[in-house]
């Protein structure tokens, strides 16, 4: 294949993917589509999309839906990659096609559908796979505007429905168990939550007691029959047998039967012999899948069970012992709520004498505003419910009230209730729950005034620089004297300039900022600043840079990084009063596992880091930990705004990086920042905003500037207007779209990212639906736009950051408008 054959490949399957080279190495000649070159853009379109997202997705076209795919759609292709590429979706899913055809032809009359975790058995690893995938299938039009294709994003959501199941299932047993006061209602409560889940497990067979005891039952009606069946290899626990293939075996929701089943031992409490075994049928449709671990969770909680119900038995059998000496109460009640019985603490916890109290009913005793509550929760107590940390306040014979917990039980129609008087702790943890409520109140005040105190002083600072200024040009051009108007505009200018900064910072913190990230190389950037760092460090300070020989590329906004090491500079020279060393070193790290355990804001993988080391006074653990917060500064007030760290650490994050800081008093600091390495090839050179004369448009281009802010859109169309271009404007989204739909010429597009009711990208993706080739200028103040600022802009697309001067904007509409 010669160049030009190659490269247009590559436009038409772009990227370095795994799909993108099987597309380009595939001869499409022979297959229904023909050569790629012939091949519509209606097609072209949607397949570059699909072979740059991370998404799931596949798209078929024709009559056939001639199947195409990208890489993050192969592992639910399973063994059917890479020979489905181009095969008709009819024959890649022919096992499930019957339940997607009708979507399938909905999408071809010009509908569109969606699934949300639909189950599908795939036979993706060489058998039927029970799976779930949330799915939507959108048509693909011609240039006539004719159904031709269709486009689906996937989204596999096996696990987590099967992950979720199992977890429900082992919360509902323990639930259960709960309320099982004997053997026989542990019994009851397994075999009503394996019921509950036969998909993991068609149907189970149990028995409790030693090895002595043979027979099985059935925790589900149709495995009856199978109770008394002599099991092979139910006296080795743990195993996987093979079920007889000429027995009538249940299975469950599946169409198939079950081949295989585990052996699973329920073991004894405190290393006592097995309480039990378990026979559990798998799911015909996970075969590969090993359910040992799951399966000895449910045999835990029922040896957990049967541990509990024993004990409570014992219990009861002490309880006559232990009734005469007992510090908490003990009634019995009948079902009409009469007080049969009471044990002697009655008296010494509510002063009523026993004698006084048998044969009265409880709403003697209890408070009024607990009236109904105590009625209801004696009445789940007669039905033999286990009552368990009921609440209720009792009236002492002195008038106070006290706060008594009950337990319960009932037995041949009374109920047996035993409490424990709780009123210090209720008044201690409410005592506790109000200070901690307060001290969390407390905290959060204090962070926002803080955050917002800084932001008042720095703002009131600078916002006294620009109305003053302002004020002076307005007194001395009303005098007639425009000789100092200069020198005011200038003043005003700087500081709206430092606010600006300043804002940017705060957006830098909370990761709000636009970032233009471009392929940087550290070394080089470091080298171009390094007369920068001498003269801001001063002659005190010996300047070390350590450039690391085959340092990785990174890609970062490079403006950012260079004031994240200048800022840190800065920081390490106010940290070494008296002189000191400061050294700036490259390198390649290499994040593993265990280190992203350890520090939770690192993920594994590779980066590059820039490492600033100082000699000075370094900070103690507290100043550590607090160093990234907002405002917060060891400097003396006015010589700091504390965001220099806090803007450092959010530049890191919103490039998917992190930042760490290693120092001890008396040595000194290091603050390493960790960018993420780029594997990308190198882009082409990017020509960068410079001031100058302003160039005029001389063919008249129009331009479509859509905004909000009533004074932006003014001064763009002003700006615009001056250079020779024909403008139009629109206040919002839709009234944009409604312009851009029409068959107007429009040469640019100038829109805003936050705009209301359509944002920028939305109306500038819409835009292109009929316009494939409109060069467009986003507008933004913020990082709302993460898919337009971070690396995610098409050709013929470029960004604009507020504040911006005329100069740079006309330069970047000139720029883009001569491509």
């Amino acid at each position: 294949m010669n160049d030009t054959a190659s490269e247009a490949l590559k436009a038409i399957f772009p990227g370095e993917t795994e799909m993108a080279h099987l597309m380009r190495a595939t001869d499409w000649s022979a297959t229904p589509l023909g050569h790629p070159a012939g091949w519509p853009d209606a097609l072209k379109i949607p397949l570059r999309m699909l072979l740059t997202s991370r998404f799931e997705m596949w798209l078929g076209w024709g009559p056939d839906l001639s199947f195409f795919y990208n890489d993050a759609y192969i592992p639910t292709l399973g063994v059917k990659h890479p020979a489905a590429l181009g095969r008709p979706f009819r024959d890649v899913w022919s096992e499930v096609y019957e339940e997607v055809k009708d979507q399938v032809a909905s999408v071809a009359a010009g509908g569109s559908t969606w699934n949300d975790a639909l189950l599908l058995l795939l036979e993706r690893s060489g058998f039927p796979e029970e799976t779930y995938h949330s799915f939507s299938y959108s048509p693909l039009h011609d240039s006539n505007g004719t159904v031709a294709g269709l486009l689906c994003v996937v989204s596999e959501e096996t696990e987590r429905v099967i992950t979720e199941r199992r977890m429900a299932m082992l919360r509902l047993l323990g639930a259960r168990f709960v309320e099982s006061l004997d053997v026989d209602s542990i019994k009851t409560s397994i075999c009503a939550t394996l019921s509950a889940n036969r998909r993991d497990f068609p149907f189970a067979l149990m028995r409790l007691g030693d090895a002595g005891t043979t027979e099985f039952w059935a925790c589900t009606e149709d495995a009856s029959h199978l109770a008394v069946f002599p099991w092979a290899g139910s006296d080795n626990p743990g195993s996987k047998i093979q079920l007889p293939s000429d027995l009538r075996l249940p299975s469950g929701p599946w169409e198939k039967p079950p081949s295989e089943a585990l052996v699973i031992q329920i073991p004894g409490a405190a290393g006592a012999p097995a309480a039990g075994t378990l026979v559990l049928a798998l799911n015909p449709y996970r075969r590969d899948e090993d359910l040992s671990g799951f399966a000895e969770l449910i045999a835990a909680q029922i040896s957990g069970a049967i541990a509990n119900v024993r004990t409570l038995e014992t219990e009861r059998r002490r309880a006559e012992r232990i009734w005469k000496h007992a510090r908490d109460l003990m009634i019995v009640v009948d079902a009409d709520g009469v007080i049969r019985s009471a044990s002697p603490a009655w008296t010494r916890i509510l002063g009523h004498p026993v004698e006084d109290v048998v044969g009265q009913n409880l709403d003697r005793f209890v408070l009024a505003d607990d009236m109904a509550d105590t009625h209801s929760a004696l009445d789940q107590a007669v039905s033999g419910a286990d009552v368990t940390g009921f609440e209720n306040r009792y009236v002492t014979a002195g008038g106070d009230a006290r706060w008594i917990s009950w337990h319960t039980s009932q037995e041949d129609g009374l109920v047996y209730a035993y409490g424990r008087d709780v009123t210090e702790q209720k008044a201690a943890s409410d005592a506790l729950a109000s200070a901690e409520n307060a001290l969390r109140q407390s905290q959060k005040m204090e962070a926002v005034g803080q955050l917002t105190g800084g932001i008042a002083h720095d703002f009131n600072n600078l916002l006294t620089g620009i109305i003053g200024s302002l004020e002076m040009m307005q007194r001395k051009s009303a005098q007639g004297r425009t000789a100092d108007v200069d020198r005011y505009a200038a003043a005003a200018t700087t500081s709206a300039n430092r606010a600006a900064a300043l804002t940017q910072r705060l957006l830098a913190f909370s990761r709000r900022q636009s970032l233009d990230p471009k392929r940087v190389d550290a070394n080089q950037l470091v080298r171009g600043m390094e007369e920068l760092l001498r003269r801001s460090i001063g002659e005190a300070v010996e300047l070390e840079c350590v450039a690391s020989g085959g340092l990785w590329p990174t890609r970062c906004d490079p403006n950012q990084l260079e004031s994240a090491i200048l800022n840190l500079s800065i920081n390490a020279r106010d940290a070494m009063p008296t002189g000191g060393r400061l050294t700036i070193e490259t390198g390649n790290a290499s994040i593993d596992e265990g280190y992203a355990r350890r520090n939770s804001f690192a993920t594994p993988g590779q980066y590059v880091t820039i490492s600033v080391t100082d000699t000075g006074t370094g900070m103690t653990p507290e100043v550590v930990s607090k160093a990234f917060d907002p405002f917060f500064t060891t400097k003396p007030i006015g010589q700091g705004t504390g965001l220099g760290l806090s803007m450092i650490y959010g530049f890191a994050r919103q490039s998917g990086g992190f930042v760490n800081i290693y120092s001890e008093v008396g040595l000194g600091s290091t603050i390493r920042i960790y960018l993420p390495r780029d594997r990308g090839s190198d882009p082409d050179e990017e020509v960068e905003d410079e001031p100058g004369e302003l160039v005029r448009s001389e063919d008249g281009d129009i331009v479509l500037v859509v905004e909000d802010e009533e004074a932006v859109r003014a001064l763009i169309v002003d700006v615009l207007q001056e250079l020779g271009y024909r403008t139009m404007e629109a206040v919002d989204g839709p009234s944009g779209l409604e312009i851009l739909q029409s068959e107007k010429k429009i040469d640019l597009l100038v829109t805003d990212v936050g705009l209301p009711g359509l944002n920028g990208r939305q109306l500038a993706d819409a835009a292109r639906v009929s316009r494939p080739e409109l060069k467009i200028l986003f507008v933004t103040g913020y990082a709302h736009n993460a898919a337009v600022g971070n690396g995610l802009l098409e050709p013929g697309m470029e960004i604009i950051t507020k504040p911006f001067t005329i100069d740079k904007l006309a330069s970047r509409v000139r720029m883009i408008v001569e491509g």
